[in-house]
Formats: C-alpha cells, sequence, structure tokens
C-alpha cells in the first residue's frame, strides 16, 4: 500500500478530484459550504503526514472537484432562451461544430449571439432547411423559431442529450445566410480543418474521401448511412471517430520525422506539443482526441522537465480536463468507450501480448491481435448499453484494418501539408490515402456481410456465460485429470466451442434495417394492397395481399420476424388473401379487424390461424385509435357492420396513420361515394382507393387531403385496366403531387423524421 501511494499518490489526487467532478451530476453543493469543508480537509493534512495527508489531500480534491462541478452544472443548467420558447425573430449565431446533414434537415450545435438584436450567449442546436450546410465558424444571421427539444421517444431522449451539453432549446430556421467567420483560436482551428479538407478534396471523391475524413478529422457526414452502417456491424466505427490512436500516431509520425532531420530531442518535443495542439485545434473538442492531446502534451512536457512519466496519470489528467469543462462528459458514451478502451490496452494488452510469444506470429500481428481482443473486450458492455447491439468480428476486423488506418491518416495529414507548396503532389498523397480508404471500406462491407455480425444484449449474454463456463470446466479438467487425459478433454472443450460458434455464426441474422423514425412501405403485391407502417420500435401491416404475393415472405426477406399488429380492411382476396400466413410465419401482437358481417375464405382463414397462435382479435370501427411505438392509427370507417350481402368495399376500413406530425392516409378500396362524408384532415401521402379505379370524386379529396406523395397499388397488365386513365388525369393535375405506382416502380418506400419526408422506388 505505501509503495503504490508512494509511486501513484499524483494519479491518486487526480483520480478524487474526477470523483468530486462525477458526483456533482446528482449532488450540488452550496459554495461556502464546499469551502468550509475543504479548509477542514487542508487543515488535516497540514496536521499529518504519510499516507494519511495523502487521504486528506484525496478529500480536499474531491470537495474541490464537487464545488468546481455543481458551479459548472448551475452555469450549464441556466437558460435565458427556455423561457422564450415559441417566439420567432432574427438571430446572429457562429456554428461551433460540423453540421450533420439528414434526408430532410441540417442540424448543427451553434452558439447564439443575439436575437432580436438583443446579447444573448447561449448554446443552442439549430436546424436548417435541407440543402447546403456552413462550415464549422461560419458566423450566421437566420430567421429561427425557438422551439423545445423532442421529448424521449423510441429509445432516443433529445432533450436529456442536449441537457448534457448545455443546450436547452432548438432554433428551426426557416431561413439563413453567412455573414463571416469567426476569429481568434477557434478560427485558426476553423482555418486549420478547412485546409485538410480541401487537400483530402484534390486527390479523392466519393465514399473514398468521407473515409478518409472520418479518420483524419472524425468527419462521417459524408458518408452514406449504409458505409456508417458497415463500420457499426463490423466494429470499426471508432475510425471513423477521431481517437487517441491518432494522436499517438501523429506524435510517433513528428518525433520520428525529427529524429531523420537530426533535430535535438526538445525541438522534437516542442514539435510534437505544436503538432498535437494544432490538430485538437482542427478537429474539435471530442472526448478521444482532448484525452489523448492532453496525455501527449503532458509526456512531452513531462520529458522537457525531466519528471517521471505515469501513464495512467496522465490518463487521469485527461479525464479531469474534459470533466472540468463538462461534467456531464462521463456519461456520454464516446468518453466511456475511449477510456474503458485506453484502460484495456495499459492492463489486458500486455498480458495477451506476453501469451502471444509462445506463437509463431510476426510481431506487428500479434500487437494488433492483442490491442484488438482487448479493447473488443472491454468496450462491448458499453456499446450493448448504448446502442443495444454489439460488433461479433471486431478482433478480425480490426486486425485486418490495423495497417490501413495510419496510412490513411499519414497520407491524409501529408496531403494537407504539402498541398499549399504543390497541389498535385498533394492530389497523388490523398489519392493513395483514398486507396488505403477503399482497403477500410471493404475490410467492413465483408465483416458486416457475416452472419449475426452483430448481436444484442440477450444473446452476448448467453454467449459469455457459456465461454466462462467452459474456460473453468477448462481450468478445472486441467487440474484434475491425469496429464494422458487433458489433451482430449481439452480438444473435446475447443470441438464443443467451435461447433457453438459455427451454430451462433451460420444462424440466420436478421437484418431488419431498423428505421431512424418512420418508414411506410407499400409493398409490390401485384394486383392487390399490403403497407408497412415502421418505427424504431413498432411494425404495423395494413393489409397482406393476395396469397400469390407471399407477403410473409417478402417481410422476412426484409428481417421482419414480428409485426405489433396486423389490420384487416375487408374481407377480399388481394387485400387479406395472405394474412393467415403471414399470421402462421411470424409473430403478431393484435389483429385489427372491423368485424363486418360479410365475410370470406380468406378472412375467415386468418381468424382461424390468429386463434390458433393466439393472437388477440380486436374490432376497430370509426372513432378506434390504436398507439404503439410513437405512430398513431385513427380509424375513420366503418361506422358499424354493414350488412352480409353488402359490397364490402363500401364498409372497407378508412385510417390516418401519424407520427408526430406526417399524416399517411389508406383507404383500402373506399373510394370518394364512401370517403367524401368523413372528416378528411390534411396528410402528406395517400394510397389511392381501390388500386387507382375510376373515382369521379377523387380531384375533390385531393383538394380536401391537399398530399405530397400518392401511391397506387395494382398489378402490371391486370384485367381491370388500373390505374384507369382519369384517376391518373387528376392525380398529374394536382400542383406538386409525386405519383408513384406498383405496378411501373415496383416497392415503394416512403422516409419521414415526423416532419420532412422523402419517397424512392425499389425495384
Amino acid at each position: 500500500m505505501k509503495n503504490t501511494l508512494a509511486l501513484h499518490w499524483p494519479t491518486l489526487l487526480v483520480v478524487s478530484a474526477c470523483c468530486g467532478l462525477a458526483a456533482s451530476l446528482v449532488l450540488t453543493v452550496p459554495f461556502i459550504a464546499a469551502s468550509a469543508a475543504v479548509l477542514a480537509a487542508l487543515a488535516v493534512a497540514l496536521c499529518v503526514g504519510g499516507p494519511a495527508r495523502v487521504a486528506a489531500l484525496a478529500v480536499v480534491l474531491a470537495l474541490l472537484g464537487l464545488a468546481w462541478g455543481s458551479l459548472r452544472m448551475e452555469a450549464l443548467r441556466a437558460s435565458v432562451l427556455r423561457a422564450r420558447i415559441g417566439e420567432t425573430g432574427q438571430a446572429s449565431l457562429v456554428t461551433v461544430a460540423p453540421a450533420r446533414r439528414s434526408q430532410w434537415s441540417t442540424r448543427v450545435i451553434a452558439e447564439l449571439r443575439e436575437f432580436r438584436h438583443e446579447p444573448v450567449r447561449e448554446r443552442v442546436l439549430l436546424v436548417l432547411p435541407v440543402g447546403r450546410s456552413p462550415p464549422r465558424g461560419a458566423i450566421l444571421d437566420a430567421t429561427v423559431d425557438i422551439e423545445e427539444p423532442r421529448p424521449a421517444e423510441n429509445g432516443f431522449d433529445e432533450h436529456a442529450w442536449l441537457e448534457r451539453q448545455g443546450i436547452h432549446v432548438v432554433l428551426d430556421a426557416s431561413s439563413w445566410i453567412q455573414i463571416g467567420r469567426r476569429g481568434g483560436i477557434a478560427g485558426l482551428g476553423d482555418r486549420l480543418r478547412d485546409r485538410i479538407e480541401l487537400a483530402i478534396g484534390h486527390g479523392t471523391s466519393g465514399v473514398r474521401r468521407g473515409i478518409v475524413l472520418g479518420v483524419v478529422l472524425g468527419e462521417d457526414e459524408g458518408l452514406p448511412d449504409d458505409v456508417q452502417q458497415d463500420f457499426r456491424a463490423s466494429g470499426l466505427y471508432h475510425l471513423l471517430a477521431v481517437s487517441g490512436q491518432n494522436v499517438a500516431f501523429l506524435a510517433a509520425g513528428v518525433l520520428g520525422l525529427g529524429w531523420l532531420v537530426r533535430l535535438s530531442r526538445v525541438w522534437r518535443e516542442l514539435s510534437t506539443l505544436a503538432v498535437i495542439a494544432a490538430y485538437v485545434l482542427a478537429v474539435g473538442w471530442q472526448p478521444s482526441v482532448a484525452r489523448a492531446g492532453v496525455a501527449g502534451a503532458l509526456a512531452s512536457l513531462a520529458w522537457l522537465t525531466a519528471r517521471p512519466r505515469d501513464r495512467w496519470y496522465m490518463l487521469a489528467v485527461g479525464a479531469l480536463v474534459l470533466m472540468a469543462w463538462m461534467p456531464t462528459s462521463v456519461l456520454d458514451p464516446g468518453f466511456q468507450l475511449s477510456f474503458a478502451a485506453v484502460g484495456a490496452i495499459f492492463v489486458a494488452v500486455p498480458r495477451l501480448r506476453r501469451r502471444l510469444d509462445g506463437y509463431l506470429l510476426p510481431p506487428g500481428i500479434a500487437d494488433g491481435l492483442a490491442v484488438s481482443l482487448a479493447c473488443g473486450v472491454a468496450t462491448a458492455p458499453i456499446v450493448l448499453f448504448h446502442f443495444d447491439k454489439a460488433p461479433v468480428y471486431t478482433v478480425a476486423a480490426n486486425l485486418a484494418a490495423f495497417a490501413a488506418a495510419p496510412v490513411v491518416l499519414g497520407l491524409g495529414l501529408l496531403a494537407a501539408i504539402v498541398d499549399p507548396a504543390s497541389p498535385s503532389a498533394a492530389s497523388g498523397l490523398a489519392a493513395l490515402a483514398g486507396l488505403a480508404a477503399a482497403w477500410l471500406e471493404l475490410v467492413a462491407r465483408v465483416v458486416a456481410d457475416l452472419p449475426s455480425a452483430q448481436i444484442g444484449p440477450r444473446l452476448a449474454l448467453e454467449v459469455a456465460a457459456g465461454a466462462a463456463a467452459l474456460w473453468l470446466s477448462a481450468r478445472h479438467a486441467r487440474a484434475r485429470l491425469a496429464p494422458p487425459l487433458r489433451g482430449p478433454v481439452v480438444l473435446a472443450v475447443c470441438g464443443m466451442t467451435a461447433l457453438a460458434g459455427a451454430w451462433l455464426a451460420t444462424r440466420p441474422a436478421p437484418a431488419w434495417n431498423r428505421p431512424a423514425a418512420f418508414r411506410v412501405t407499400f409493398l409490390d403485391v401485384g394486383q392487390g394492397d399490403s403497407t408497412l407502417l415502421e418505427t424504431p420500435t413498432a411494425r404495423v401491416l395494413v393489409d397482406e395481399g393476395p396469397p400469390e404475393a407471399h407477403v410473409a415472405a417478402q417481410l422476412e426477406r426484409m428481417g421482419i420476424r414480428s409485426l405489433t399488429a396486423m389490420v384487416l380492411t375487408h374481407p377480399q382476396r388481394d387485400h387479406v388473401g395472405g394474412a393467415a400466413d403471414v399470421i402462421r410465419h411470424l409473430r403478431v401482437g393484435q389483429l385489427l379487424d372491423p368485424g363486418l358481417a360479410a365475410t370470406g375464405p380468406d378472412s375467415e382463414a386468418a381468424h382461424d390461424a390468429a386463434r390458433d397462435r393466439h393472437v388477440a382479435i380486436d374490432v376497430v370501427r370509426a372513432g378506434s385509435i390504436f398507439r404503439a411505438g410513437g405512430l398513431r392509427l385513427r380509424f375513420l370507417w366503418p361506422e358499424d357492420a354493414g350488412g352480409v350481402t353488402e359490397d364490402p368495399n363500401q364498409n372497407a376500413v378508412v385510417l390516418v396513420a401519424s407520427y408526430r406530425e406526417t399524416d399517411v392516409y389508406l383507404s383500402a378500396d373506399a373510394e370518394s361515394d364512401v370517403t367524401a362524408k368523413l372528416p378528411l384532415p390534411d396528410v402528406d401521402v395517400m394510397k389511392v382507393a381501390h388500386h387507382g379505379s375510376e373515382d369521379a370524386g377523387l380531384a375533390e379529396e385531393l383538394r380536401t387531403l391537399r398530399p405530397e406523395v400518392a401511391v397506387i397499388s395494382c398489378g402490371r397488365h391486370n384485367d381491370y385496366g388500373h390505374p384507369r386513365p382519369d384517376t391518373l388525369a387528376a392525380l398529374h393535375a394536382f400542383p406538386g403531387l409525386a405519383v408513384y405506382r406498383t405496378d411501373e416502380d415496383g416497392r415503394v418506400v416512403i422516409e419521414s423524421d415526423g416532419h420532412e419526408l422523402v419517397a424512392r422506388a425499389q425495384r
């Protein structure tokens, strides 16, 4: 104990201050009370010696951390703009982070400087219209609405996420112009970032450029969603978020270059300090790079002052710097992943490396394997906790990418250095970085496509428990068995492990592509209807098409294994013919049915299948409302069961599916003679009734609904001539309406964040 205190007392004191800062998240202490406690603990420290003094100083620093953290939390919770939610006005802002673009908007963290010509200093989330996005450090003049952040929904709490960054309002800009760039030290960082982006852009484009920018600057905004998903599923996403590895490579490169040109050690260390500072400025305030920057700077300063370098001390000081500025950093996944990975490198990598010395592995591969394994195991629980999925093949993927990442980083930064003197040389270097980036993309795509590339918390626990049991069994067998039997037993255990791994690896992977918010898919079922409504936590199928459309198989190919609910709009084969098959092959939570007096064999088969699978059958009529996962179904029709001999089309379900501000109108085969008497709202999307059959009241219905997108679900070369020419004429005559047809466009997919929407055909 005494030796530990003698060697590591500075680290223990810094950790104590970090604990005090962390405690300020749940405990607020008045400054006067904290000061009195600090003075008392300091008096004790002066009166004692040895370990007791270190303990007393630790208490002093913990109390100071708590006091400072309380002040910072009070400042972070304060907001002038919260009381002005709902107001509209002219604002002057400075963007302090790179913009993030989606299909529906551009979102960027900014600092508000002026609102309605009144000076205001507060961080905000700025939401801009789709289109070009401002660079980091841009000074904007914008007309904004002050709004409240979205509440917790579908597993993401935007309000809490922003609050941890000291942001309490969202500014929705209807228009904006850039009027300048910020100056000072922050402006210097912006210009350095612009220089790097410009140099990399000379020799790369598309996905390669996006990956190089991700590795060099942690900028993944230019990458398509599927590429980002591949990097996540393969366990390589950390390469797109600047980490301590980047700073380590950078420092090693500067020191090595200094040695080659025969600089003295002092100038090498000073150069390293300058380069690290410039890199941190260019990248911005990210937990991993700030921690690594502090650690690298401390290492150089420690050499310059001839003081011992304690890696744990440097790690602790990095955490202290981050938490002193933002105590809520400790709750950030990036903070937790960064420090868990570095801790694993300190603790586990040396032990693993010694174990690997007995195998015929080249040193570089052994190093990469040890680091990948240690970091993968250490960070997996954090990834599962925050993201509900963890990559399975992360060790293999990181081993394959181990050599390419520093090449991308080094060539990308070298291109930025060379660009002012020789743009052509910079283009060549950037192109070479792009080739290395292409290798990273290939590794990510191949690994992500492997079976069961990601697993959830439950399966991860089962695998961990099984591995632990096998390891304990092997240790027990080795201790108890005679030497001749140890080999066969170990082989048997390894064989069981291999079989279990093969079984897990060959299980069909759930390929469901979870929507970011709300997705509507009009399935291509030929002459019939089937519409899938999805949110991150709910899936509702409205109609199931005819049997020959094999809707159950379509859903399984989409990775969907369960449905929150199914809606049977009316008992006709082209709408509910595939319902029984869906119920038998997928897990269905509820069956929503209008309970019409008119029935048919397909509807009865669906009811029989529901009873066999113990699926609840609920009758829905006009006025019924169904809610699930942020989705709301409001049923407008039918009013009653209708007559036994009545045309089922006249009593088909008419409903409006809503997610936030996006509304989808689904009317099955109920045409305007039915819907004209209903309270129809403005909607964003409508399914044209009855597969586009002739409907004299369609034009008037369009004027009432005012949709942006209309979808006709019909079969190719069908016998009914759907969609009818008059129907198409009415749709095309409505201004601004985008018309899709499943017979020509195949599957039609519409995605929305709850406000804006994007439609596309998916043949």
